[in-house]
């Protein structure tokens, strides 16, 4: 059913209640009297709206939800009924803010997201909504965010489960003479076809020597025979996202190339057998990053590791020596996905999602034990 025209959710997840507590802690430890949200995926997360223009205003006893008139009919089907939530429609929140002061008397301080809202539009809200003081409050939201809910989970199992489908379609429909993009347009059509809302990146096709460049968007090469195809993509189900990324053969696999997808697959099963609650990210890619050195192609792993899934398809914890301080708390969701690239050579990546707990990784989605030859 169109969401413009469903019933407002008479219920929400109890996870959310436990984010805006969490948030509400955090507001006061950093003596705010309270918190605008302002990047769209955090405020979907608190509130389940999915359009584009919103604030999210979380007090230490209320919750003010600003949008615009274009969306007024669109939140009666899709605000969760939070407690204690008003709800205001105006074209120019701050001025708004500054005029009706419906903050109330007794807020002082009001923090943002620092990590998401430019330094030139923050000093332009601030002149508009003094005496009310604006401070940054970054990575205030991501962290309670990170741990899904039973129900956030299993619409990110849907998109897995979407995703492997549409894999499993396209590896039989992809012929020598087809180009890149070809691929590509096949893969969205499927994934609208089977129910994904949007592919959530832009996805990556790349085949023989392209497939050495990590993010080199999809081109009119053509696919020749023996060439390693690199396929990275995503679907995604109200709102949250998985994804996979698949290397194949189309024609005859060398061994060197087989052997580099024995090393990238082991490497990956050693990080799903070392996830666990509260481990580092830099730990958790060091057994990983082992694997692939002691094979000799420490110098070709390039990437990150892997990171969080959710209403983005890349979001906190990251998995990687690059963020020593990323900790992988129990029950979020993260995509583990070794690669190597050696330019003017080839490129093979695999990529799965998996959800962390306290007795180990739950995968939604496997790689093929072997190189897949078409």
């Amino acid at each position: 059913m169109d969401k413009l025209h469903r019933k407002p959710p008479e219920s929400y997840p109890p996870l959310i209640d436990h984010r805006l507590g969490q948030i509400r802690f955090a507001t006061q430890d950093l003596k705010l009297d309270g918190l605008v949200v302002s990047y769209l995926p955090n405020i979907r997360y608190l509130t389940n709206y999915s359009g584009s223009s919103a604030f999210l205003f979380v007090l230490r006893d209320k919750l003010h939800f600003v949008t615009d008139d274009r969306y007024e009919a669109q939140i009666k089907g899709e605000l969760y009924p939070l407690k204690n939530m008003e709800v205001h429609i105006t074209r120019d929140v701050w001025k708004y803010l500054a005029d009706s002061k419906f903050l109330g008397d007794k807020v002082k301080t009001v923090g943002f997201e620092a990590d998401s809202m430019p330094y030139s539009e923050a000093v332009e809200i601030r002149n508009i909504i003094r005496p009310l003081k604006f401070k940054p409050a970054p990575n205030e939201i991501s962290r309670f965010t990170m741990p899904k809910d039973p129900e956030e989970v299993k619409y990110i199992e849907k998109a897995a489960d979407i995703a492997t489908k549409v894999y499993d379609y396209i590896k039989g429909e992809i012929k020598v003479g087809m180009t890149e993009s070809h691929i590509a347009n096949m893969i969205a059509f499927k994934a609208r076809e089977l129910g994904s809302e949007r592919v959530p990146f832009h996805m990556i096709v790349t085949s023989g020597t392209n497939t050495a460049m990590p993010h080199l968007n999809p081109t009119d090469k053509k696919i020749k025979k023996n060439d390693l195809l690199v396929i990275d993509f995503g679907c995604t189900v109200n709102g949250f996202a998985a994804s996979i990324c698949r290397t194949i053969c189309v024609g005859k696999a060398t061994e060197e190339q087989k052997t580099v997808y024995h090393m990238l697959l082991e490497a990956q099963h050693a990080t799903f057998k070392n996830l666990r609650p509260g481990i580092n990210g830099k730990i958790l890619e060091g057994h990983a990053r082992r694997i692939i050195t002691e094979g000799g192609y420490g110098d070709y792993f390039k990437t990150n590791l892997g990171h969080g899934v959710g209403i983005q398809y890349n979001e906190p914890p990251m998995i990687s020596f690059r963020h020593v301080s990323h900790i992988v708390p129990d029950n979020c969701v993260i995509a583990v996905e070794p690669a190597v690239y050696m330019p003017n050579k080839f490129g093979m990546r695999i990529k799965d999602n998996a959800q962390v707990a306290v007795g180990g990784a739950r995968q939604m989605t496997m790689s093929p034990e072997e190189l897949e030859e078409i």
